[in-house]
């Protein structure tokens, strides 16, 4: 298909207002100012897809003209049969998990390059890792993405490994192909995923697949800080989520 043909299907004014919604996702709140330069338009523009998101519901106007998002797209996403469904099935494992280990537990789901936080069930200690429903990560730099990815086809991983930028979160995120592709090998061996302050200094995590298919796009991930993610308790983790996986993934494919 030519560049022509591939402009002529695209609905620009559509990719803007989507840009407006993804651009108030990462800046909380803008002003239609700021939404204009952000985006390199001019404020009238900006101001008719700020005005036509508020009159659909999906933002909100304080009384300092300033845009936020509404809560209709959290709406939206809990429509999703397949999400939802899962959030269901794996919630009272999550809780349980957080009350015996007094630490924060995820449900995590792979989206193209990415994995998305689906779920979440905080710790209750002071000092705890406060994930964010919604919140986006590069699958590499995720114990949750490398327990997934470790699952999928051969040709999944390759095409991962070839497109991926490998940014660092940390100096100790996975940085190169043979890296990821021999930690990919350890994972698939050993059943799950560690995570080794490559997201967050100071922040330890171990994660398993969860089959909700005959490959993974779900994965369960319980996170601490390293002063309380010893070895000791790590290897408890590791054994008691490799049970949690087989258990869910039965209920999933039933």
């Amino acid at each position: 298909m030519t560049e022509n043909k591939k402009a002529y299907y695209k609905i620009s004014t559509l990719e803007k207002g989507l840009q407006v919604i993804e651009l108030l996702a990462k800046n909380k709140t803008l002003s239609v100012t700021e939404v204009a330069k952000h985006l390199d338009q001019n404020r009238s523009a900006s101001h008719r897809f700020l005005a036509t998101l508020h009159e659909l519901g999906y933002v909100l106007k304080d009384s300092q003209s300033r845009y936020r998002l509404s809560l209709k797209l959290f709406e939206i996403a809990n429509h999703i049969d397949d999400v939802d469904e899962v959030r269901s099935m794996t919630r009272p494992f999550m809780r349980e998990l957080s009350t015996t280990h007094r630490e924060t537990v995820n449900l995590g789901r792979l989206e193209g390059s990415d994995v998305v936080t689906i779920d979440t069930v905080l710790g209750p200690e002071v000092i705890k890792f406060d994930s964010r429903i919604g919140e986006r990560s590069p699958a590499h730099t995720l114990a949750m993405g490398k327990a997934i990815l470790a699952f999928r086809s051969k040709e999944e991983q390759t095409t991962y490994a070839e497109n991926a930028r490998f940014s660092r979160l940390t100096p100790k995120t996975i940085a190169t192909k043979t890296a990821f592709k021999k930690e990919l090998e350890a994972i698939r061996n050993q059943g799950f995923a560690m995570d080794e302050e490559e997201w967050c200094l100071g922040l330890r995590c171990v994660a398993i697949p969860l089959f909700n298919d005959t490959e993974p796009s779900y994965a369960l991930s319980v996170s601490g800080p390293t002063s309380r993610m010893t070895p000791e308790k790590v290897s408890a983790l590791q054994s008691e989520l490799l049970m949690v996986s087989r258990a869910l993934s039965q209920k999933f494919n039933r």
